[in-house]
């Protein structure tokens, strides 16, 4: 499908209630250019850093820079590494050249995942006849992985290079690999990911084989190759497509017969060591500790919590998914002893607590809530009545911001000190539903306690503090009640918005919803009182929204007519003056939260707002040229066309794809309104979109930001959500628990078969289930069984679709017939253990 065909579809899209037909993977993937500047980090759980590998196999050694944030507590944290960040770049040929170096998707290049799954990529580079494979994987040096979750301040990080080399000719030839040891000034982990056209300048550092030196200390390890020699160059002619020289360079030369093989290995800690480290390094069997690595992460990425469907691309890239999270876990312990889990490595170092928080469920849900558990903890540990200038505007300076500021009430869970990027109350409000899911999905009550310092009291602390706050509006101006009565004073909503944002009440909210229900789970005394202030708060958050759409600049559209304007902040009135990024579907997210009703006519009236587009030469355009640093061409060009200033109308979205991808908005709200036609819209988009093809890792920004850990834990429960998906109880009542709620019909083929295996949910326990479609594609064969839930859903029930679009004939539940509904789903007995059995029938 061509780029045109693809805006016009779009187009056609925007103004229909919902799509027509059901979107496929293929045919999401036909309408968008791919990100070329994949970046895949190695690491371990625990060990706060981690090394990059680039598109092109070139290594990055940091920490780099957290995105001009490179002060206080973040240089004592790497003041023990010695400085001399590396960034080794690595090139091909009798004349030193790059394959891709600037990123451009070069033909010659193959990358993927150990297995497809495993954070250890692999890196093929075609020269001529011989293919240079590159694998890279990381450890501590001396102890296990699992040791990273009990981190020492000796800590070394050694990452591992083996290149291998193939001669697939016919002939003799003789290969010839570079590697240039420069300083990091030429490469950018920032909103964009990015390279320049020239090299650094290289790192002042001598080769005395095999340790490469600097300041008087080992930088990295070069093994004594297989086969062939290595050279050193103190200068080589500028590289193809360069104009400056390459300086202190070291060359492997190496003559192969045809179908000869040769390798190397190279080893570089992640800061300076001394001569008896580099000794013990010198002496590392790469090999063998490859194949404990790997042994490793089979052990994370193939535990409970697996997804299996007909679609290979899914399978790989949910599976990946918990292996790319663990390596963010990080223990700051040299500082302040803080753990973390971390936006996006070797770039946002600092800290964003509400990202963290988002993702922590993924860990529960997949059987590896040992991680969770460290963060978790430091929520609590951290707790504080200082909102370090929250409400003085973005990142606490004070710029005016009008508003009640905040009471000073200990049990504020969004100030880490001096790692806090930005204190945000929806980092408290988000720290309050993951504290709350880990029990709901764990059932720990040892871990839940009850007494001082326990996580119940950090939740009921964390309550109160919410409600102490929104107590502070409660008040009149000049005989009239404030706009946002009831709702947060005024504060911080990211890096440039303040106001009172629905973002920021509605991700509270949706702490308080999850606590509300883990209270009446316990039997707490304190459940039904909880309850009634949350219900109060969302009727309150209902009513100021909708006051503040009746007050707001109403949309024209291009036939005369208007519709709502629904405002993301209480004072932000008229929809050309906003600002879109990053909370700019704020009524959308409150929906996605529960602090609306899915269905509640201000969401409704805000996706019609988004879908219907901004008149030309109106509103918020996207700046899509801003980030490119030393080099354009990236996947932003996916977004010219709807941020186009000379369409008739432009758009904040494309396919339901936001260009700020780090919390993708549609899947959970299209779930939860149970409208599959734009589910898949935007399942497939999002996955043709945000997630790199090769390395399996989401982004923050289209080639933006090195992986987006919480991006992909949103992304991994809406795959989940397909199969088993908690739903309702948005007063903190019980949930609706719905099996194949959203299962493709391109998945549900003649003869295809799909899984979940040992699933976690929030009510405890785990689930397995599978489907399997008849090879005539006449009827479905399912099956449930439940690990002792907790918990007994409100209701449980299930959806079975033909893979043609017939609807659901009759649905058979262990032999007998049950009533179908007119959406292909029927209720199954309410069961907390035990296997249930269905077969499903279609119409002829």
């Amino acid at each position: 499908m061509t780029k045109c065909v693809c805006v016009c579809l779009l187009l056609a899209l925007r103004m229909a209630a919902a799509p027509a037909s059901e979107w496929t993977f293929d045919q999401a993937r036909d309408c968008w250019k791919p990100m070329t500047r994949a970046v895949e980090h190695v690491g371990v759980p625990g060990y706060e850093f981690q090394a990059g590998v680039l598109w092109d196999g070139a290594l990055v050694a940091g920490p780099l820079p957290p995105h001009n944030l490179s002060t206080g507590v973040f240089l004592k944290e790497i003041a023990p590494l010695g400085g001399r960040p590396l960034f080794l770049s690595i090139g091909f040929g009798d004349g030193m050249r790059f394959a891709d170096r600037q990123g451009r998707g070069s033909q010659s290049i193959r990358r993927w995942l150990d297995g497809g799954r495993l954070p250890i990529p692999h890196v093929e580079t075609a020269d001529g006849d011989l293919d240079w494979h590159e694998t890279v994987f990381a450890h501590l040096l001396g102890r296990e992985m699992a040791d990273g979750m009990k981190p020492r301040s000796n800590d070394v990080l050694v990452t591992h290079l083996l290149m291998d080399v193939r001669n697939t000719g016919t002939a003799r030839r003789v290969g010839h690999v570079w590697f240039h040891f420069g300083d990091i000034s030429s490469v950018v982990f920032g909103y964009k990911c990015a390279v320049a056209a020239e090299l650094s300048p290289s790192l002042p550092h001598q080769f005395n084989p095999p340790f490469g030196m600097v300041d008087g200390k080992i930088r990295y390890v070069v093994k004594k190759p297989t086969s062939g020699e290595l050279r050193w160059h103190d200068s080589i002619e500028p590289p193809a497509g360069m104009t400056n020289s390459a300086e202190r360079m070291i060359e492997w030369e190496v003559p192969l017969k045809a179908g000869e093989r040769a390798s190397l290995e190279l080893i570089v800690p992640l800061g300076l060591v001394d001569a008896g480290m580099g000794a013990r390094l010198a002496a590392l069997d790469g090999a063998s500790l490859l194949g404990e690595v790997r042994q490793y992460w089979e052990g994370v990425v193939r535990g409970p919590g697996q997804l299996t469907s007909p679609e290979p691309f899914v399978n790989d890239y949910a599976a990946a998914v918990i292996g790319q999270m663990a390596e963010q876990v990080a223990c700051r312990l040299r500082t302040t002893g803080a753990w973390m889990y971390k936006t996006s490595p070797n770039c946002y170092e600092h800290y964003w607590p509400l990202a963290a928080a988002k993702a922590l469920p993924v860990f529960d849900l997949r059987g590896q809530g040992a991680l969770s558990e460290r963060v978790l903890q430091s929520f609590i540990d951290n707790r504080t009545d200082d909102v370090l200038g929250m409400d003085k505007g973005v990142f606490g300076r004070d710029e005016g911001l009008k508003g009640e500021g905040y009471a000073r009430v200990k049990g504020f869970m969004g100030n880490f000190g001096g790692w806090t990027a930005n204190p945000l109350v929806t980092s408290h409000g988000l720290a309050l539903w993951a504290l709350a899911s880990h029990f709901r999905v764990t059932r720990d009550r040892a871990w839940l306690g009850s007494g001082p310092g326990s996580p119940l009291e950090a939740m009921l602390d964390g309550f109160d503090w919410i409600s102490a706050q929104r107590k502070r509006t409660m008040h009149d101006v000049d005989g009239r009640r404030t706009a946002y009565w009831g709702l947060l004073p005024a504060c911080s909503s990211h890096d440039w918005l303040a106001g009172n944002a629905i973002f920021n009440d509605g991700y509270c909210i949706e702490g308080m919803i999850e606590m509300v229900r883990l209270l009446r789970e316990i039997g707490h005394p304190r459940a039904e009182e909880m309850a009634a202030e949350l219900n109060a708060y969302r009727e309150c958050l209902r009513q100021r929204y909708g006051e503040a759409r009746d007050a707001a600049r109403r949309l024209p559209l291009a036939d005369g007519t208007t519709i709502p304007y629904v405002p993301r902040v209480i004072q932000e009135l008229d929809w050309a003056k906003a600002d879109w990024t990053y909370t700019g579907y704020g009524p959308l997210r409150a929906g996605c939260s529960g602090a609306l009703d899915p269905g509640d006519p201000l969401v409704d009236q805000a996706l019609a707002f988004l879908e219907a587009g901004l008149p030309r030469g109106e509103g918020a355009f996207m700046g899509l040229d801003y980030y490119h640093h030393f080099t354009p061409g990236t996947a932003d060009d996916n977004f010219a066309d709807v941020s186009d200033p000379k369409a008739e109308r432009h758009y904040l979205w494309r396919h339901y794809v936001e260009y700020e991808t780090m919390w993708p908005v549609g899947g959970k709200l299209f779930l939860e309104r149970d409208d599959l036609p734009r589910y898949f819209e935007w399942l497939w988009n999002n996955l043709a979109a945000a997630v790199h093809r090769d390395f399996r890792v989401g982004v923050e920004s289209l080639d933006g930001p090195p992986a987006c850990a919480p991006g992909d834990a949103e992304r991994w429960l809406a795959l989940r959500g397909m199969f088993v998906n908690e739903r309702g109880g948005y007063d903190g009542s019980a949930q609706q628990l719905f099996l194949l709620q959203a299962i493709p019909r391109e998945w549900l083929r003649p003869g295809n078969a799909m899984s979940v295996r040992g699933m976690g949910t929030w009510f405890g326990g785990k689930v397995d289930l599978t489907l399997e479609v008849s090879k005539d594609g006449n009827s479905v064969a399912a099956a449930v069984q439940f690990g002792h839930l907790a918990v007994t859903p409100k209701e449980i029930r299930m959806r079975l679709r033909s893979g043609d679009g017939r609807p659901l004939r009759q649905a058979l539940v262990e032999g007998a017939a049950v009533p179908v509904d007119g959406d292909d789903s029927f209720a199954l007995p309410l069961k907390a253990s035990g296997t249930i059995r269905v077969t499903g029938k279609f119409n002829n």
